[in-house]
């Protein structure tokens, strides 16, 4: 089913999830080579088998809540990956420190993940397994594979 991209993947739910502590607002200027070199958007994705602790096993939804918190909580060690990448008033690129937030993507794919071929991707599995970043300086997306 995977190997020419026949499925979909459905976006359950959408949040932002920004840092556990509030933060003063500041803006960092971009080093050379970042306005040198063409905006450069990265697409990576992990994958972890299903685990079972005990008696108890997670569901998909636990796993999106500790990640969102454990999100959260390292964001305010890496605080910039909650800003967002805006024009100062000479029009050059420049990342604003506010907390935005990274937004948070849940969706369900109708298909099984062995099923898909990693080993050549095409743009419609890149497209469904790797967001797109809308805003913000970064994305995250969990998919919960069903058939």
């Amino acid at each position: 089913m995977g190997d020419k991209g026949d499925f979909s993947v459905k976006v359950s739910k959408r949040e932002v999830v920004a840092a556990v502590l509030p933060m003063q607002e500041h803006w960092l200027p971009l080093s050379n080579l970042d306005l040198l070199l063409p905006p450069l958007d990265v697409g990576i994705f992990f994958c972890y088998k299903k685990q079972a602790l005990g008696h108890k096993t997670f569901t998909f939804e636990s796993m999106a809540s500790i990640l969102k918190k454990s999100m959260a909580e390292t964001l305010v060690s890496y605080y910039a990956f909650a800003g967002e990448v805006l024009q100062n008033t000479m029009g050059e690129p420049e990342l604003l420190c506010n907390n935005r937030g990274v937004d948070f993507i849940e969706a369900i794919a109708d298909v099984e993940l062995r099923d898909i071929n990693l080993y050549n991707p095409d743009a419609c599995v890149e497209g469904k397994l790797v967001p797109k970043k809308k805003s913000g300086a970064l994305s995250v997306q969990v998919i919960l594979h069903v058939v």
